[in-house]
């Protein structure tokens, strides 16, 4: 008997002849999400280190490697030590020196019309 009774409670508060939800009922809300960036999070240094490889790259790369580059606002540092023409991009190899250690990277950096040379990828080796 208390089974019926609990049953008939819980399906008493449900109304079937409406199939829409009651806006009025509204107990908070939640921001929407942001849209999620395409570009990558890059580290610190990397405007730095690309300024220097396209500054090199005007001049040709011959003799140019290793490239050192450094960002001395934050504390970091590098050498570039390949670069590979990709057709319209430049793949390349760098060290990233901060104060959490050193590190290696490839990455590949594109030309693009309204925003100059950007970094696509950038990747711990």
């Amino acid at each position: 008997m208390t089974a019926t009774l609990l049953a008939g409670c819980s399906v008493s508060a449900l109304d079937l002849d409406q199939s829409g939800i009651d806006a009025s009922a509204v107990t908070g809300s939640v921001t929407p999400a942001a849209e999620p960036s395409h570009s990558p999070t890059l580290p610190a240094g990397t405007a730095a280190m690309l300024h220097a490889m396209v500054s090199q790259m005007g001049e040709g790369l011959d003799g140019a490697l290793p490239l050192s580059w450094a960002d001395e606002e934050n504390g970091v540092r590098g050498v570039i030590s390949h670069i590979y023409d990709d057709g319209t991009c430049r793949r390349f190899v760098t060290t990233r020196e901060s104060f959490d250690g050193i590190s290696l990277y490839r990455g590949t950096a594109c030309p693009s019309p309204e925003f100059g040379w950007q970094i696509q990828t950038f990747e711990a080796v």
